[in-house]
């Protein structure tokens, strides 16, 4: 009864954040996945993406006893834990457990040998996982996952001794635990999960002459089986051009009558018009636009500016073609890096346009990452690919808008 009181309480701290966990689901769902991992045809966000869906895991528990317990180790313990992703760093779980502990013999109070004591125990526990690398996203879903777990929760402790009846009974006792582990995603509904913890069992019954509290330690193993489909994340759409309003229609006035021009003499020869001229800007993106985004910031609006001032000092100002074509790193698909190019093409061709230069003149094309000017390879090579935020910035030269200007110049 103690323990079922306790994991009730536990139980009632667990589902309502439990409940705010689910809150966090992603609202786009396949289900037409059935085996093997994330398809490469669904594009992702791969900086952001992780599979937040509710999981069980049965597992078995290898137990390495408190010497006061005068009991031997083994697989002795099996259990069920329910859990959930609240964030790409975050899990809760709540887990079940029972175990059995033999007894072994022990000198009690240097009187001989006496049999030790048989512990049949359960427990409840809430669970938090801290995944301090992240949880797995689309680019490397079969990695291995390690995490700190901590976890508080009650033991109900049965001690039997088939030779003496002291510090024999059962307590229900407070409990606490913390360890390291890791995930190994198998596929998408199978991973494999291994942690080992410490665990405080605070034996307020003073069971098994043990005068004070218990400290085990547990090794589990088990498979985690995540429920329902696989969550995904739509690409971004691909901006769209607004259509240009019409031209209203010309207003006909007659021609004025006019007399006969009188004879003049012939005009002089116009001077021939200037040759039109060409300059090309390389801007990097880093800056421009938040990683994996195509909207224009403060700063790339700036540069942008920039590039007009010089030209305007150039003396280029009736600018008659204007051509964008935006670039990337090679981190995700060919297709979700090709739809990004074009989105902060697109982006830099409207930012033109509000600056007074005809968007007829102005064509937007994406190259994706098939120019690349650093591969990952390189990173590799220099020893810029450690981490992913050191290989992020060792691509930065990659992530870049090219912009060609073609017009005439009053200096020339």
């Amino acid at each position: 009864m103690k323990l079922a009181a306790s994991a009730a309480i536990v139980a009632s701290l667990a589902l309502p954040v439990l409940a705010l966990a689910q809150t966090s689901t992603m609202s786009s769902m396949t289900s037409d996945v059935m085996s093997g991992f994330y398809p490469s045809n669904v594009a992702r966000n791969a900086a952001n993406w992780y599979d937040d869906r509710w999981y069980v895991t049965p597992f078995g528990s290898y137990i390495s006893p408190d010497s006061g317990r005068h009991a031997s180790a083994g697989f002795r313990g099996f259990g069920l834990a329910l859990g959930k992703p609240i964030n790409p760093w975050v899990n809760i779980e709540l887990r079940a457990s029972g175990e059995t502990m033999n007894a072994k013999s022990w000198n009690y109070n240097n009187n001989g040998n006496f049999p030790g004591y048989k512990f049949d125990n359960w427990s409840v526990e809430l669970d938090a996982q801290w995944f301090f690398l992240g949880r797995a996203g689309f680019n490397n879903a079969s990695a291995i996952q390690p995490y700190l777990v901590a976890g508080i929760g009650a033991i109900n402790d049965k001690a039997s001794n088939s030779a003496t009846s002291i510090g024999t009974g059962s307590s229900t006792n407070f409990m606490g635990s913390a360890g390291v582990g890791m995930v190994w995603p198998v596929t998408n509904w199978a991973r494999v999960v291994i942690d080992a913890r410490y665990r405080i069992d605070t034996n307020q019954s003073d069971l098994a002459q043990n005068r004070g509290n218990f400290g085990d330690w547990l090794i589990t193993a088990g498979v985690q089986i995540p429920l329902g489909a696989v969550p995904e994340v739509a690409a971004p759409a691909r901006a769209v051009m607004p259509a240009p309003a019409p031209m209203p229609a010309p207003i006909v006035v007659p021609p004025p009558v006019v007399p006969a021009p009188r004879p003049v003499a012939p005009a002089p020869a116009p001077a021939p018009a200037p040759a039109p001229v060409t300059r090309n800007f390389d801007i990097s993106a880093d800056g421009m636009f938040a990683f994996d985004r195509a909207e224009l910031s403060d700063i790339g609006r700036n540069r942008i500016n920039n590039a007009l001032a010089e030209l305007k000092q150039a003396g280029i100002t009736d600018i008659r073609n204007v051509r964008i074509v935006g670039h990337t790193d090679p981190l995700g698909s060919d297709a979700y890096n090709q739809t990004l190019s074009e989105a902060r093409a697109n982006s830099v061709k409207n930012y033109l346009a509000s600056q007074g230069i005809a968007a007829s003149s102005i064509t937007a094309s994406g190259a994706g990452e098939s120019q690349l000017k650093v591969t990952e390879a390189d990173c590799k090579a220099k020893g810029k690919a450690r981490t992913r935020a050191d290989l992020i910035a060792c691509l930065a030269l990659n992530r870049r808008v090219e912009a060609s200007f073609t017009g005439t110049s009053m200096n020339r």
